[in-house]
């Protein structure tokens, strides 16, 4: 006997003691009906994002989420990469080289796969509702965020993430906001 069935054993010896062996056996019945093996092939794609253009917002998801206590650590679920955070390469240093490429792409795997299905579901929605986005709603405070609101809505970073994910990158914002100091480091 494996150790989850024998722990699915004495769950139900302990729940037939404490409330009979009808209700065990009902329970008991209902949690190995409802323990299905997941699907180690089963994929979900994010959908159609571009990541040609996801430099500049790379660039500015790092100015603006990629420090060393923040997103640039390699603690985060939401992982980011480059100039002044974690580096893809052990001998970079977080000051230099400027973010490259290959940090980059891991920026945009991180961003896309963060939750794929919500990101797939706000493409086939029309791109239009940002706040089932998590990026969103924690970034704008919306929604419990250790680093507190971190793109306000309609300053620079806020313009150059929507237009990514609008399909018209608007580069002038997302330098603006790489190159501003944070708002809240003010």
């Amino acid at each position: 006997m494996t150790k989850a069935a024998r722990r699915k054993s004495e769950v139900a010896v302990a729940f037939r003691r404490t409330f009979g062996s009808g209700a065990a056996v009902s329970v008991f019945a209902l949690a190995v009906g409802c323990s299905a093996a997941p699907d180690l092939k089963a994929t979900v794609t994010a959908g159609d994002i571009d990541k040609a253009g996801f430099k500049p917002v790379a660039l500015m998801l790092g100015r603006r989420c990629g420090s060393l206590d923040c997103h640039g650590s390699r603690f985060r679920n939401f992982r980011l990469y480059g100039l002044g955070g974690l580096r893809k390469l052990a001998a970079d240093k977080p000051e230099l080289p400027a973010t490259t490429a290959q940090e980059i792409d891991a920026d945009y795997d991180a961003f896309i796969t963060l939750e794929p299905g919500a990101m797939r579901d706000f493409i086939a929605g029309g791109r239009t509702a940002l706040n089932t986005l998590t990026v969103f709603r924690k970034g704008r405070g919306d929604e419990e965020h250790k680093g507190g609101a971190r793109i306000f809505e309609g300053d620079p970073a806020d313009v150059c993430l929507k237009s990514w994910l609008t399909r018209t990158v608007d580069a002038a914002a997302c330098a603006s906001a790489s190159e501003e100091a944070n708002p809240l480091d003010k």
